[in-house]
């Protein structure tokens, strides 16, 4: 259970924001707009640590 969600750095101060946590090998990324919803029923995903460091470098890849 991930329990340590953080904003992201780059977010903007209103709802449209990412949150990121991790916890036991996973990282998972959600959106602020959710909020209102319990942890266990706002829309998550979930990847490796592996994955999320493969997935973040080819964000970064493409808007370079």
């Amino acid at each position: 259970m991930i329990d340590n969600w953080r904003k992201a750095t780059y977010s903007a101060n209103n709802s449209a924001c990412v949150e990121t946590g991790w916890a036991d090998g996973l990282v998972g990324y959600r959106d602020t707009k959710h909020a209102a919803l319990s942890d266990d029923n706002r829309p998550t995903l979930l990847f490796s640590k592996d994955a999320a460091r493969t997935f973040l470098t080819m964000i970064r890849s493409t808007t370079n």
